[in-house]
């Protein structure tokens, strides 16, 4: 077995890629713009240089967030070590995640459940933080005064303020934005594992352990009974929007459905990707669609088209063989 398979990458390599990874990973964290793109730097340090490496590069990373909370919170005079150890979890819990991703006992059958069991367990220890959310005014009263500050300086600008604040209510605008927030927020720790954990093995370099590991998205195919509990789910969230079921099975059929369309999303990435170099497309003008679809997705109107389209074409391939595999090959490679 190799030393990136097996964590004994060299000593020197491997503490140089530990102190720059979780370096970087530290302060992209604490740029807050790029707060989620923190998890990358860590797992390419997973895939080059093994496990040993990646679990001392999460160290890393979150010894700098650390700190750098603790200076902001200096600055801003309320340094408190229990206020400190708050700040923290969610970044611990989600390099933890990262850690248990790369560990050695994802192999053969339990492959497939190497991104959606961290994310379950992130999920699941998010709650009583939901909780308390849910039951403090305070975030989303923030929310509504940032809204109105918002509006206010647009209004500024030369917009008819009247006609703003006719169209567009802060306190429901708030209360939409927290609803989303718990309807979404199992997807979206899935969506930062896993493409956390996808896109820092493809930088990892070829012939990286991390590389071979994650193959080419062409390949990926999620195993043919997936679509049962994908179809369950989307079924559950038409039962509680028809019946105005309460908040709290809303938000968990509205979780699951997200975190099954996600999945379903990257097969249907997948299925593009292959019919693209079958038909001959050039890889310039590959990237060039890829772009097209993320900018797509920025706007509301053609986002909803591409948010929907991707997965379906995904799900489609349980009954339509895009690629052409026997349903024995039905396979996934996370």
């Amino acid at each position: 077995m190799s030393d990136q398979a097996t964590g004994n990458a060299p000593l020197r390599p491997a503490l140089v890629a530990s102190l720059a990874g979780g370096a970087i990973s530290g302060l992209l964290y604490s740029s807050i713009l790029l707060t989620a793109a923190f998890l990358v730097p860590v797992q390419i340090v997973f895939g080059r240089s093994g496990r040993g490496a990646g679990s001392a590069a999460a160290g890393v990373s979150a010894g700098v967030i650390a700190i750098a909370q603790a200076l902001r919170m200096a600055q801003a005079g309320v340094l408190e070590p229990a206020a400190l150890l708050m700040g923290m979890v969610p970044s611990a819990v989600l390099l933890l995640a990262l850690v248990a991703m790369n560990a050695g006992f994802w192999k053969g059958q339990a492959e497939r459940f190497r991104t959606i069991a961290p994310a379950a367990a992130c999920s699941l220890a998010a709650i009583p933080l939901l909780v308390s959310v849910a039951g403090d005014r305070s975030i989303a009263g923030f929310l509504e005064g940032w809204i109105k500050t918002f509006l206010a300086s647009v209004a500024g600008e030369g917009v008819d303020a009247s006609a703003l604040t006719v169209a567009v209510d802060p306190s429901q605008l708030a209360d939409e934005i927290m609803t989303g927030l718990y309807n979404s927020y199992a997807a979206s720790l899935f969506a930062l594992l896993g493409g956390s954990w996808l896109i820092g093995n493809r930088l990892a370099g070829i012939g990286s352990a991390g590389r071979a590991l994650v193959g080419p998205i062409e390949r990926y195919r999620l195993p043919y009974g997936a679509v049962w509990p994908f179809l369950a789910a989307w079924t559950a969230v038409l039962a509680a929007v028809a019946l105005r079921a309460p908040a709290v099975p809303t938000a968990i059929a509205w979780n699951l459905a997200l975190t099954a369309a996600m999945a379903y999303a990257a097969q249907g990435i997948g299925v593009a990707t292959h019919l693209l170099k079958a038909w001959g497309a050039p890889r310039g003008l590959r990237i060039a669609l890829a772009v097209t679809a993320v900018l797509a997705l920025l706007a509301p109107a053609t986002g909803i088209v591409v948010a929907v389209a991707v997965p379906v074409l995904g799900v489609t391939e349980t009954w339509i063989p895009y690629r052409k595999q026997k349903e024995s090959e039905h396979e996934s490679n996370t």
